[in-house]
């Protein structure tokens, strides 16, 4: 998943944007409960159910949230606040893991062939500085998880980013998770901020500013097309 830190970046980006598309058929009423709903999928354990992934994948690598699941259940609850930001958590996630993953890594299994089966892959490719490295390295705090360590703090202050969220929301009705729990996340928000923001410089495998560009891509065509996956 996308750190905590780069889902309030996204939102972040969508609120500055949002003037620009009067036609948008959710009104923001909240911007903090919007900013909690951006954490909410992730204040579980059960994220398979909370990110309302299709189990038939998730033997793969790259797995993601299917949107129109999530429509199917929820279209009516969009308007509020909270269960927007919900939604475009899960739209995020998405995009970032089927769109922008594959573009800056590669997974590769024993025999040096391309493989999207997690259990089967010896090495990534990180196309960044042109590398491989053992899978075992990947998803650690050398690399990938590092990465969202070293630019927390540089985002956080790019895009004055609140930290300090109210966290007594009201549920509208999303039976997936438990509403209170995104205490547990805001809890940690100021420990990611360890980090002074040069460490952003220094990723080793997110483009800095190929990721941001991506974000605001993203959220363009999300507020451009809000219904996209609405059956």
């Amino acid at each position: 998943m996308p750190g905590f830190i780069l889902h309030l970046t996204a939102a972040q980006m969508l609120l500055k944007h949002l003037p620009s598309h009067p036609d948008f058929p959710y009104p923001i009423s909240s911007v903090n409960d919007f900013l909690i709903g951006n954490l909410l999928p992730d204040a579980t354990q059960q994220k398979e159910s909370s990110h309302f992934r299709d189990p038939l994948y998730r033997e793969k690598m790259m797995v993601f949230p299917d949107l129109t699941r999530f429509t199917a259940k929820y279209r009516s609850l969009l308007p509020d606040s909270s269960a927007l930001g919900y939604y475009f958590h899960l739209y995020i996630d998405r995009k970032f893991f089927k769109d922008f993953i594959p573009q800056i890594v590669e997974f590769y299994n024993a025999d040096g062939e391309i493989t999207d089966m997690r259990d089967e892959i010896a090495t990534v490719y990180i196309k960044k500085s042109r590398t491989s490295i053992p899978f075992s390295r990947y998803l650690t705090e050398e690399y990938y998880y590092g990465d969202y360590t070293r630019m927390n703090t540089y985002l956080v202050n790019r895009y004055c980013i609140p930290l300090d969220l109210n966290p007594n929301v009201t549920n509208p009705g999303i039976t997936e998770i438990q509403y209170e729990n995104v205490q547990q996340v805001l809890d940690l928000l100021h420990h990611f901020l360890s980090v002074p923001p040069e460490a952003a410089q220094d990723l080793k495998v997110f483009p800095l500013e190929e990721l941001l560009a991506a974000l605001e891509q993203y959220v363009e065509e999300f507020l451009a097309v809000p219904n996209k996956y609405i059956p």
